[in-house]
């Protein structure tokens, strides 16, 4: 694995990384043409590695299993820095992309999705997963929501960082806003399904252990409370790695 969504989704070699520095990916979504399918998957392993084999702009491609996007494929190119997107692609490195990706894809959608340091839980066993999850919420429209469920989601990553919780999870922010709002991304890598057998996302036991931390009852209103008030709810996608 060269680098890691949502993400927006991703996606992530954050272990390479110093921490609090900023780190940036760019997901692009692709539909692919399934008559020519195989020929993007081959095309896009080209250009990776023509083009996104080292540096700040490595690149990986995942395939969609599960989710609104399934059927599709995300490409991660990271990780960068804002700056970075000063040094835009030459027309070589277009006409590549068009050659290879763009004549064997229907549809291309692009997100910039920035780490929150903060926010993120990052334990050794991050590792280089073969899958993720990307938990995606939807928040609504009004002045505080973002930030309401965004301190929602900081709150739940100090507790998991002070319990030792077995399972990353890192927490990635559109850096330009979608016109759904589904903006802010849970990352959660794993290696097997046997990792859902009995949840898909914060490890059992949790809620007990946000009170103990917290006080009685403080997961249901800093949690239940606030992710029912701010958002629409969220949807869940699982990503495998390609190439």
């Amino acid at each position: 694995m060269k680098n890691l969504f949502f993400i927006l989704f991703l996606l992530f070699s954050g272990s390479l990384i110093a921490q609090q520095s900023e780190v940036v990916y760019e997901n692009i979504i692709i539909t692919p043409l399934k008559s020519s399918e195989n020929l993007l998957i081959q095309g896009v392993k080209k250009h990776n590695e023509k083009y996104h084999s080292k540096g700040e702009t490595t690149a990986s491609l995942y395939s969609v299993l599960v989710g609104k996007h399934s059927g599709k494929y995300v490409w991660l190119n990271g990780p960068m820095k804002m700056s970075d997107y000063d040094n835009m692609p030459d027309t070589a490195h277009m006409e590549d992309w068009q050659k290879n990706i763009r004549n064997h894809a229907t549809d291309e959608s692009v997100k910039i999705a920035k780490l929150n340091w903060d926010a993120t839980y990052s334990p050794p066993s991050w590792g280089s997963p073969k899958y993720l999850l990307w938990r995606t919420f939807k928040i609504k429209q009004d002045n505080d929501s973002y930030q309401k469920v965004l301190e929602t989601i900081t709150k739940i990553g100090k507790v998991l960082n002070a319990i030792n919780a077995p399972n990353p999870r890192r927490v990635y922010e559109s850096v330009f806003r979608s016109e759904d709002r589904e903006d802010i991304t849970l990352v959660y890598p794993f290696k097997t399904f046997t990792r859902f057998s009995e949840s898909n996302g914060l490890p059992a036991g949790f809620q007990v252990e946000y009170d103990r931390i917290n006080g009685p009852g403080a997961f249901r209103k800093d949690v239940g409370e606030v992710l029912s008030l701010h958002t629409n709810g969220w949807h869940d996608e699982v990503l495998m790695l390609v190439q």
